[in-house]
């Protein structure tokens, strides 16, 4: 139970922080030109700028997600916002790899963890909520 506790005090915060941080650059992808995502070599980049828009839109709407965690009800999307978002920073890392950016790769390794985190406190949290406990 403390080590429970424990995961769901330090997943919260970082939930928050991340979906900050997820609407951010999900709204930089969807909405800034191509010669500025070019400035901050934005992994989309790769990809035909339809799809790339197409990230940055789902980002947004995944960080909204991940803010679900705050509610008992919500967990099972926070959870399935997490490891969406961990599939899509396991794709950014392949695509920084491939470009030779191996300096952005510590940053999608910490998102993953960050990310790993959400989703499991979101798994124990949904769990307890479903026995009644709407901590």
């Amino acid at each position: 139970m403390l080590l429970q506790r424990l995961i769901t005090l330090a997943a919260l915060p970082a939930a928050t922080l991340l979906a900050a941080f997820f609407a951010f650059v999900g709204a930089h992808k969807a909405f800034s030109p191509l010669a500025e995502l070019a400035q901050h070599r934005v992994w989309t980049l790769a990809l035909p700028e339809w799809a790339g828009r197409i990230v940055g839109w789902s980002e947004l709407l995944l960080a909204g997600g991940l803010l679900a965690i705050w509610l008992p009800a919500g967990r099972g999307l926070a959870r399935g916002a997490a490891l969406l978002l961990i599939a899509n920073q396991l794709v950014a890392a392949l695509v920084h790899g491939a470009r030779g950016e191996v300096v952005a790769l510590p940053q999608n390794a910490v998102l993953v963890g960050l990310l790993a985190l959400v989703a499991l406190a979101a798994h124990l949290r949904q769990g307890q909520h479903a026995l009644g406990d709407t901590q």
